[in-house]
C-alpha cells in the first residue's frame, strides 16, 4: 500500500490509467472538491469521468512530481490529446480532499529547442524551499502584478534563463521583450496557488486576456535566489455554462 501522499497520487494516476475508478477513489475523501472544470463534484464525478472515458483517454506520461506540505504538484502529458498538464493535489487526513488541473496544447520546441516537458525533473536544493518560495513570490507580486520591471537585477542573473514556453527564446532580454506585449493583452490579479520543493516553485494565479477569464500558470527553478528556468501557459477558463462542477478553476 503506498504511503506517502506522492506515493498515492502515483497510485491513483496508475489506477485511473488502468479504468479502475473503484481502486482510484479510495484515495478521495469524502469530502473532496474538484476544480477541473470538465469533471462532476466529489468522489462520484471522479468515478464517472473514468468510466465514461476511453482508455486512450486516460493515457498520460507523469513528466516531473514534487511535494509541499499536504500538497503534491504533477506535470503530465496526455498521450491521446498531447496536452501537456499540470495537477495539483491537496491531501487532508491522508486522504486527497482538493484537486485542480491546467492544460495546454503541446507544442514543438520553441526557438531554443526546449519544450514544456524537458529540463529538469527532480527537485534539488531542499533544504532552500522556503527561502524560494518567498524569493517566488516577491518576483511575482513585483514583476508581474506590480509591473515594476525596474528590479530586474534582483530576480535574475545576467541574461541567464531557460524557457520552455512555446515559440521563445532563452534569455532574460527576450523574456523582457516578449512581457511587454504580453502586458498589452492581459492582467493577472492574484496569486491562487504558490506551491514549491527545493529549487522549484509553482505558482497559479487569476487574472484575463483580452478581457476574459484567465488562468495563468507558471513553474520557476530557482537558483541563489535568482530565476533560472521557466515553464508556463495562460489558460483561458471556459464559460459556465460548460462546467461540470461549480468549484472555480482556482
Amino acid at each position: 500500500m503506498p504511503e506517502t501522499n506522492n506515493e498515492k497520487v502515483m497510485a491513483v494516476l496508475d489506477a485511473t490509467r488502468a479504468q479502475d475508478a473503484a481502486r482510484a477513489i479510495q484515495y478521495v475523501g469524502s469530502h473532496f472538491v474538484q476544480h477541473y472544470p470538465y469533471i462532476a463534484a466529489g468522489a462520484e464525478g471522479l468515478r464517472q469521468h473514468i468510466d465514461n472515458s476511453t482508455p486512450e483517454q486516460l493515457k498520460f506520461t507523469v513528466v516531473r512530481t514534487f511535494q509541499d506540505g499536504p500538497y503534491v504538484i504533477t506535470q503530465m502529458k496526455a498521450e491521446s490529446s498531447g496536452d501537456d498538464v499540470f495537477a495539483v493535489y491537496r491531501f487532508q487526513e491522508g486522504l486527497i480532499a482538493e484537486h485542480w488541473a491546467f492544460s495546454t496544447p503541446n507544442a514543438p520546441p520553441n526557438k531554443s529547442g526546449h519544450t514544456q516537458l524537458d529540463g529538469p525533473t527532480e527537485a534539488k536544493h531542499l533544504a532552500d524551499t522556503e527561502k524560494n518560495k518567498v524569493f517566488a513570490r516577491g518576483y511575482y507580486e513585483t514583476f508581474h502584478l506590480g509591473g515594476d520591471r525596474t528590479r530586474n537585477n534582483e530576480f535574475f542573473a545576467g541574461d541567464l534563463m531557460i524557457r520552455h514556453e512555446p515559440g521563445v527564446r532563452d534569455g532574460v532580454s527576450e523574456f523582457l521583450r516578449d512581457v511587454e506585449v504580453l502586458m498589452q493583452h492581459r492582467t493577472i490579479d492574484e496569486v491562487k496557488l504558490l506551491l514549491g520543493q527545493g529549487d522549484f516553485v509553482f505558482i497559479a494565479a487569476k487574472g484575463t486576456h483580452e478581457g476574459d477569464p484567465c488562468v495563468y500558470v507558471d513553474l520557476y527553478r530557482v537558483e541563489e535566489e535568482k530565476i533560472v528556468e521557466h515553464w508556463g501557459f495562460p489558460e483561458m477558463v471556459p464559460p459556465q455554462e460548460e462546467w461540470k462542477n461549480n468549484n472555480g478553476m482556482l
